[in-house]
C-alpha cells in the first residue's frame, strides 16, 4: 500500500538573499566602527573599559604609580589623626620632601593629600587640587570636604584618557589656564592620590583615586607603592580598632621594613644605612609632626 502526506505544506516565495544578507552586514560594520573621535583617540576611552579597567594605558600608569614610589602606609587613629610611615631613601644634597600635604585648613578642619607614584604626577595633580581649594574657599569660605575633592581629582584623571573634557558637577575647570587654554598631557596620570580630611570634632575622612578615575569607599587604612600586596595582607592582620597612635606606628615601621626586604629595596637598591623610616602624623590640634629615623634602627 502507498502512504500519501496529506499535511499541508508552507511554502513562500522570496526574493535573493544578498541585498538581504548585504544590508546586514553594512549595519554591523557601522555599529563595529563607529565611535567618538577626539584629539586623544590614541588612548582608549574610558567608556571602552570593560569592568576590571582593562586597558594597556591604564594598566602602565597602575603599574607606575606601584613601581616608582617607596611603601607607604597610611592609617588613621581613634585619636582622630591621620598616621603616614614610609621609606625613604638617603639623596646627599637633596632636601626631603613629606609625603603629606595640606592643601586646605581653617579652625575646625584640615585637608590634606597623600601621593604615590610618579613624582612629577603627583606635585602636578596635589597642585591643581591645591587650585581649586582655594577657589572654593575664596567664594565660599569653606574648604571642600574629601568627596569634592576626590571627585575633582578623578576628573583630571578621566581627563588626562580624553574621556571628559570638562571638569563639572560644580566644580571648577582646574585644567583651564588663565589664557584660556586647557592643559594636556595625553597619557593618564601614574599617580594614586589619598584625599583626607580631619575635622575638629573628631572625625577622619579618607579616600583613594586611582590612576584609572576610580574613587574607593570610606578608608581606615591603605598601603601604597612598592609591595603594596604584601603590606595590605600585613596590615590587615595586626591593625586592630583599639590600637593607639604608638601601636599604629610600630606596626606601620614593622611592615614598611619587612616589605623594604622581601621588595629588596634593601641590599639591591642600597644598604640599611641609606634608608630612612618617615613618621608623619597629622591632626587638627597640633598640625603636621614628622620624624625620621634610620632603617636600621631599633
Amino acid at each position: 500500500s502507498t502512504v500519501v502526506d496529506s499535511s499541508p505544506v508552507l511554502t513562500c516565495t522570496y526574493s535573493s538573499p544578498i541585498p538581504h544578507m548585504t544590508m546586514i552586514y553594512i549595519v554591523m560594520l557601522l555599529v563595529v566602527l563607529w565611535r567618538p573621535i577626539d584629539a586623544n583617540s590614541f588612548y582608549r576611552s574610558a567608556q571602552e573599559l570593560d569592568k576590571y579597567g582593562s586597558s594597556p594605558q591604564i594598566n602602565n600608569a597602575g603599574l607606575a604609580s606601584k613601581l616608582h614610589s617607596l611603601p607607604t602606609i597610611v592609617t588613621s587613629s581613634r585619636s582622630s589623626s591621620l598616621i603616614i610611615v614610609s621609606l625613604e631613601k638617603k639623596q646627599a644634597g637633596v632636601i626631603p620632601r613629606n609625603k603629606c600635604n595640606i592643601i586646605g585648613q581653617s579652625e575646625d578642619c584640615k585637608l590634606a593629600t597623600i601621593g604615590s607614584g610618579l613624582a612629577g604626577d603627583a606635585a602636578f595633580l596635589n597642585k591643581l587640587l591645591r587650585k581649586d581649594v582655594m577657589y572654593t574657599w575664596e567664594r565660599y569660605d569653606a574648604i571642600p570636604d574629601c568627596t569634592r575633592v576626590a571627585h575633582t581629582a578623578s576628573k583630571v584623571m578621566l581627563a588626562f584618557m580624553g574621556y571628559d573634557d570638562e571638569i563639572r558637577d560644580g566644580s571648577r575647570d582646574v585644567l583651564l589656564e588663565d589664557n584660556g587654554d586647557r592643559m594636556s598631557i595625553g597619557r593618564p596620570l601614574g599617580v594614586n592620590m589619598i584625599i583626607a580630611k580631619l575635622y575638629s570634632s573628631g572625625y577622619v575622612e579618607m579616600r583613594l583615586v586611582e590612576p584609572s578615575g576610580v574613587v574607593s569607599d570610606e578608608l581606615v587604612g591603605r598601603v601604597l607603592g612598592r609591595g603594596s600586596k604584601k603590606g595590605t595582607e600585613l596590615l590587615k592582620q595586626r591593625w586592630r580598632e583599639s590600637c593607639d597612635d604608638a601601636e599604629i606606628e610600630d606596626i606601620s615601621v614593622a611592615i614598611v621594613k619587612e616589605i623594604a626586604i622581601s621588595e629588596y629595596l634593601v641590599g639591591d637598591h642600597g644598604g640599611e644605612e641609606d634608608y630612612n623610616i618617615v613618621i608623619e602624623v597629622l591632626n587638627c590640634q597640633d598640625g603636621l609632626q614628622v620624624k625620621r629615623i634610620p632603617f636600621a634602627g631599633d
